[in-house]
């Protein structure tokens, strides 16, 4: 009986639905564009956030931290001798894996490429719990002595590379002057550290397989081990290691452990969180929207839910029916809004930030995100229909044809619950709003920001040099050494900089101590660059003098500071002649002879951590102290990507089986790391907004346009008592303003509260930003008085004989 009830509900509202086509086409439009925004932005942060990662049991896996109370930052990452030493000693962990992201050549008859390379413990596999899509995995019996080396190919790569043909298994590959053997690839979503191959890798104390000198070590956690079991376990470890090597560990240490989501998290996962909840308050506008539609539509059905409830209906069996339309009406906006997003999720994909997001990531409307857009849909029947229902059920004609006579200032229940949902959606468009401004004024302001030279004269390139040919500083250096005069030459290069990375991009940092000072924890970022990279970057003097290329040849222990250093680092004095010294340089993998530097200049400040952040104090180096600067930076007097192909041939003439990266113009790399993310959040929540505008200016509209016609017989005798049609325009307009005003302050008031929340994340934004509260204000308020217009011009033109006759 029940299933029987419910399929005659469903054909009378769809009967219903049918008899009112521009109500119910207008209705779906509306719900299913809040919820193609909201399916398509959960279906981005299901796949980043909550389920990124295809591992088995991945809650379970867990990397080694130690970190400093008194500093910034962590690490995970030890040499061989210290992975080896914990996974040794260790009880906590089933089983312990280390990995890298190492730059792997793969030499064939053609160019030499570079590959991302995972150099991997042979239980990686094991315990990661992921099998081979075709062919085997590594297992512990190719690490015997005798067995030849063997590769697993990651997913992407041997779609890329192969086509993927399965005909690669067997296939032999020279990796870093190595002959491997491939065995077998990996699914699509094993994306572990993003590489194009594994290399299964015995790992030896003292000795460094291909150039492997430390690694990042990951442990499956035992069963009920707890936080503080796995500390007692790691702490007498780590005290022994830190007695061998005290300067590779703080003077104030914890360890502890760091789960797989925390220790790769993405990079947009907290902008994610806030354009969900935007889509969520525009999805509360299209019910709002919806649920006046409906409430319109319920005034006009007065008559026969009375007529319903005479032949005997109850007032649950009629809100039962008005749900059950509704619920037709929302599943069919659902399905709508489904396809709407599956057509716009490639165009949210495209602009996700590159590198923001795990590589294990798969972005799709799957089984979850469908699930999840069908509870949207229902919950959205409920939140649009009880209000209509509620009010179209109720059994006192006599009231009901009261309160339709009524005018929107004659206190009707439903005029007044109909005015507060239009109140409710200007006040939540405001906010969309408010936030959409907001991005976009901290978006033009760090377009302002100068990096103190031209980025689009600048070609950035990086010259990845395998350990294999090139294993020494010595070696590094000299090929350096030999190829920037050769650059320099090319025609339309005016400089060459060479360094471990680019201004405003940010590079290592380290602590340092100056001498005569207090100790001071305050990170530093260190270049080490040849003397055409302060010519480069149009890096000025403020005093002292500049590196020149003597002291870079020479190695000699000199250094520059910028004027950030010098006030926060030196009190007082001037910090020229001073000693400042770095205690990691000695360490691997820089290897200095040299852990002390006499500072001979201040430089003036350039953006060196974002732009996006204060600068931080920084020192230059010459490149020669370790030799471990890859990346060049030529500067030309044109298009820089008119010399790429002079100076690739440059280096292959150097070395002609050397691989060169991420050849690009420095603009496009700067608009690629540092705007990417703010570009991603600003389109979508802008888009966002507009739809919310939009929403909202409709729901004034139907407001006014069913207040207006309620009233034609008020409006008539008005009018032949004398009233003209400008009185007649401001009072409609009037009170159309006046929700448009109420909505507004209620906006402003959530805009405070938004702007709270988007302080904390987006770059130069305060709480209250007056200038864009009032811009987004005035905008509102002008499409609104727009959207009364209309019917109040309507109404001016009322004949009050036509309105009486009516009547």
């Amino acid at each position: 009986m029940w299933l029987e009830q419910l399929r005659r509900d469903i054909q009378i509202g769809v009967r219903g639905l049918l008899a009112t086509p521009g109500v119910a086409s207008l209705a779906i439009l509306s719900l299913a564009l809040g919820i193609m925004a909201t399916t398509a932005i959960y279906s981005v942060v299901h796949a980043v956030v909550i389920d990124p990662f295809a591992y088995r049991d991945v809650d379970s896996l867990m990397s080694v931290r130690v970190w400093s109370p008194t500093q910034r930052g962590f690490r995970t990452g030890y040499t061989v001798d210290q992975f080896l030493e914990i996974a040794e000693r260790s009880t906590i962990f089933e089983g312990v894996i280390a990995s890298t992201i190492s730059d792997v050549f793969w030499t064939d008859d053609g160019e030499p490429q570079r590959l991302r390379g995972n150099h991997g413990t042979f239980n990686t596999f094991e315990v990661m719990g992921v099998p081979a899509l075709i062919g085997r995995t590594a297992v512990s019996a190719d690490a015997a002595a005798g067995r030849e080396p063997v590769v697993v190919l990651g997913y992407r790569f041997w779609q890329r590379q192969f086509g993927g043909d399965p005909g690669v298994i067997g296939r032999q590959m020279k990796l870093n002057d190595t002959i491997r053997t491939v065995v077998g690839v990996m699914p699509k979503r094993f994306m572990w550290r993003g590489a194009d191959v594994y290399l299964p890798t015995s790992f030896q104390r003292g000795q460094f397989v291909e150039g492997v000198r430390s690694v990042h070590l990951l442990g499956r956690l035992k069963p009920g081990v707890t936080e503080a079991m796995a500390e007692a376990d790691l702490r007498p470890i780590i005290e022994d290691l830190r007695r061998q090597n005290p300067q590779q560990f703080p003077e104030q240490w914890r360890v502890g452990l760091l789960s797989f989501e925390e220790t790769f998290p993405s990079g947009i996962r907290r902008d994610l969180w806030v354009l969900l909840g935007a889509v969520g308050l525009l999805l509360l506008i299209a019910c709002a929207n919806v649920s006046n539609l409906l409430l319109s539509r319920a005034g006009a059905r007065q008559r026969e839910m009375t007529v319903r409830a005479a032949l005997g209906a109850s007032r649950q069996r009629l809100i039962r029916q008005l749900l059950t339309e509704t619920l037709v009406l929302a599943l069919v906006a659902g399905a709508v809004g489904t396809a709407l997003a599956y057509a716009g999720l490639p165009a949210i994909l495209a602009m996700v930030p590159p590198g923001t997001i795990p590589d294990e990531s798969e972005i799709a409307l799957n089984t979850p995100v469908l699930v999840f857009a069908l509870v949207v849909s229902v919950a959205a029947s409920v939140f649009c229909g009880l209000a209509p229902a509620l009010h179209g059920s109720r059994r006192d004609l006599a009231g009901a044809l009261r309160e339709s006579g009524r005018t929107l200032a004659g206190g009707s229940r439903q005029a007044i619950l109909r005015a507060t949902l239009v109140v409710s959606e200007v006040a939540l468009s405001l906010i969309l709003l408010a936030g959409s401004g907001v991005l976009i004024r901290s978006f033009v302001a760090m377009q302002r920001v100068e990096p103190g030279y031209p980025p689009d004269r600048i070609l950035a390139l990086r010259v990845p040099l395998p350990p294999s040919r090139y294993p020494d500083a010595a070696r590094r250096i000299a090929f350096f050494q030999e190829l920037v005069p050769r650059i320099e030459s090319v025609p339309g290069v005016t400089a060459v900089g060479l360094n471990t990375g680019f201004h405003p991009l940010g590079n290592m940092w380290t602590g340092a101590e100056v001498s005569g000072e207090p100790p001071s924890q305050d990170p530093v970022v260190v270049h080490q660059i040849n003397a055409g990279y302060l010519r480069t970057f149009d890096v000025q003097l403020a005093t002292g003098r500049l590196l020149t290329d003597a002291d870079v040849t020479a190695a000699q222990p000199v250094a520059l500071v910028n004027e950030r250093f010098a006030l926060t680092g030196v009190s007082n004095r001037s910090p020229l002649g001073l000693m400042v010294r770095l205690p990691r340089l000695p360490q691997l993998p820089f290897g200095s002879r040299h852990d002390s530097f006499q500072i001979v200049g201040v430089v003036r400040d350039t953006p060196n951590d974002g732009l996006a952040e204060p600068v931080l104090p920084e020192i230059y180096l010459p490149f020669t102290v370790t030799g471990l600067a890859l990346q060049l930076a030529i500067r030309t007097n044109g298009d820089p990507l008119a010399v790429a192909r002079p100076v690739t041939s440059q280096i292959y003439a150097v070395d002609r089986v050397q691989p060169v990266t991420g050849v690009m113009a420095l603009d496009a790399m700067i608009r690629e790391q540092e705007f990417a993310t703010p570009r991603f959040n600003l389109v979508l929540l802008s888009v966002f907004a507009a739809l919310g505008l939009a929403l909202a200016l409709v729901g004034v509209y139907g407001v006014m346009s069913s207040a207006v016609a309620q009233e034609r017989h008020e409006i008539g005798i008005r009018m032949a008592l004398g009233a003209d049609s400008p009185a007649i325009l401001r009072m409609i307009i009037s009170r159309g303003a006046r929700l448009l005003l109420a909505g507004i302050a209620l906006g402003l008031l959530g805009s405070y509260a938004a702007g709270r929340l988007l302080a904390g994340q987006v770059w130069n934004v305060r709480a209250f930003d007056p200038l864009g509260f009032a811009a987004v204000a005035i905008l509102l308020a002008i499409a609104g008085l727009q959207a009364c217009y209309w019917p109040a011009r309507r109404a001016a033109r009322t004949d009050p004989l036509i309105a009486l006759r009516l009547e």
